[in-house]
């Protein structure tokens, strides 16, 4: 008896001792004096996140537009009992993002350093000083002037989705057929990174089983397990390890690894380029061991050099078939918006017709579409790829905390995590007026001078912003145009009335899909 009273009043003792730390931790905002949400008991304010029952950018929004948010720059939010700050104000994030980079350069989000040797390389993970001279290297691959080289190989693409699309068999009666959308966009989107990034001719679009189609549905196909990778990986990555999280999946790595290395050596022995991201990486291979690289901080390993191309292919997969699918989404319910558009290809391509005899677009037909611009830019400001910008505070030795004046009298210590609610901030009709609403004419010419710096956050902000923006862009442009060329596309008894999204994704992705009815209409 004497034994189960000390054991229970051992027990009492450690909760109790627990209750009082967890108490502690979580009132670090209201002892630092920081608006703040109240955290959850243990999980603080990402409950539904890490059971997988609310998308980030669900959780992200109700935060930012809590109402002790209300017109202050910065809130504090707990990850499980760690404070983190979400910042709310536009010249703020511009301050982290761009003024002050030097000491907010590097992200939070991490993989299993020792177990993903490839995540952990990826220009999206690394941390500097390695991140810039990767960065610098890399950024050749993705100017314009490789962008209208490449423009041939997507060309050939899209055009493979034209067919794949007149392959349907359609309704006699309504002259019709009904499909799901995203997985449309991710067949196309998988043809064509392989092949201007890795030279490699694929065949989603005719079969759908191809190696490339099964690589990228294993990565981006959120079971709970994946899905808890990512959010450990992005919001807990001191457990990366503890977790065995990574970026790539087992089979994914060994695919990447196998392929990507295969095509370098071929490019190698055979001194064949394409101007595309392998020759760059090729490259990179045979100066490696060279005097020249020797004083570098970056270690060029065949790991480094496999992990780029496979991020890239991932990156690009995802962000533009998402893209793709929810504007399709939008044009099917905002008809007015949808013919606008499609009379801009119509007339660019009547254009083509009477110089050359031929119904093609060239590179400079695609990017003068001043309305399909502003149709994809309306659409990544409702349906960013990722809702978030991450960042850790890192500071030189001799300064332990980053003031935040004039914004707060909070200064941020040494390794705090800073997340930009991208999808909250887009969504704020402070900034957009009616945010809810799809309207491309926010982009216009006469309009877009007037979003403010550090609203439209999109492609990120500063140094670290997105590498590959240039060809997510051409690769969206043409397959929304093979979309709509010979097609309409309407809502139907299958499209949802409502976008929910899925909770086990830390993407943007759509729960249940997206279905459209495509009727034949050509262009021409």
């Amino acid at each position: 008896m004497a034994f189960i009273t000390e054991l229970l009043l051992f027990t009492s003792f450690i909760l109790i001792g627990i209750y009082v730390w967890a108490k502690y931790h979580f009132s670090y905002w209201r002892r630092k004096n920081v608006p703040n949400v109240e955290p959850n008991f243990f999980f603080g304010n990402f409950k539904e996140m890490l059971m997988m029952s609310k998308n980030c950018a669900d959780i992200l929004i109700n935060l930012y537009n809590h109402k002790n948010a209300k017109d202050q720059p910065i809130l504090g939010i707990y990850i499980f009992n760690k404070p983190a700050l979400l910042i709310r104000d536009p010249e703020l994030v511009k301050s982290i993002c761009v003024k002050n980079f030097d000491k907010f350069s590097n992200r939070y989000a991490q993989s299993d350093i020792k177990g993903d040797t490839l995540g952990s390389a990826t220009l999206f993970m690394i941390n500097n000083p390695e991140w810039k001279e990767l960065r610098t290297k890399l950024s050749p691959v993705f100017t314009s002037g490789k962008m209208k080289q490449m423009f041939p190989l997507v060309e050939e693409i899209g055009n493979d989705l034209d067919a794949y699309i007149n392959s349907f068999p359609m309704d006699k009666n309504s002259n019709s057929f009904v499909r799901e959308v995203k997985e449309m966009c991710s067949l196309f989107a998988t043809d064509v990174i392989a092949t201007v990034a890795f030279g490699i001719k694929t065949s989603s679009l005719k079969n759908p089983k191809d190696a490339f189609r099964i690589v990228g549905r294993s990565m981006l196909d959120f079971t709970l397990w994946r899905g808890l990778e990512f959010v450990v990986a992005f919001f807990i990555p001191h457990l990366a390890s503890l977790f065995r999280c990574r970026l790539f999946t087992k089979d994914a790595e060994i695919f990447f690894r196998t392929t990507i290395n295969s095509v370098m050596d071929d490019r190698i022995q055979n001194g064949t380029t394409r101007n595309d991201l392998i020759d760059v990486l090729a490259e990179f291979k045979k100066e490696r061991l060279s005097d020249n690289h020797k004083n570098d901080n970056l270690s060029m390993t065949n790991d480094t050099l496999v992990a780029q191309a496979a991020t890239f292919f991932i990156a690009g997969l995802e962000t533009s078939a998402s893209t793709m699918s929810f504007c399709l989404y939008e044009l099917s319910k905002n008809p007015e918006i949808q013919e606008r558009l499609r009379e801009e290809i119509r007339l660019a391509l009547l254009r083509n017709i009477t110089l050359t005899g031929k119904d093609t677009l060239t590179y400079e037909d695609v990017y003068g579409m001043e309305y399909l611009d502003m149709v994809i830019m309306e659409t990544l400001r409702l349906y960013p790829s990722l809702p978030i910008l991450d960042r850790i505070c890192t500071l030189p030795k001799d300064e332990k905390e980053f003031s935040l004046k004039p914004f707060s009298d909070f200064a941020i210590p040494n390794n705090m995590p800073l997340y930009v609610p991208k999808i909250a901030i887009q969504r704020d009709s402070k900034y957009f007026p009616n945010p809810d609403k799809f309207d491309p004419e926010r982009f216009s010419a006469k309009n877009k001078s007037n979003i403010q710096t550090g609203t439209y956050l999109a492609f990120g902000l500063g140094p670290r912003s997105c590498i590959g923006y240039r060809m997510g862009l051409l690769k969206t442009k043409i397959g929304l145009i093979s979309f709509l060329r010979n097609h309409i596309l309407r809502t139907c008894n299958k499209t949802t009335k409502q976008i929910y999204f899925e909770p086990k994704a830390l993407f943007i992705q759509t729960k249940g899909g997206i279905f459209c009815e495509f009727v034949r209409d050509p262009l021409i």
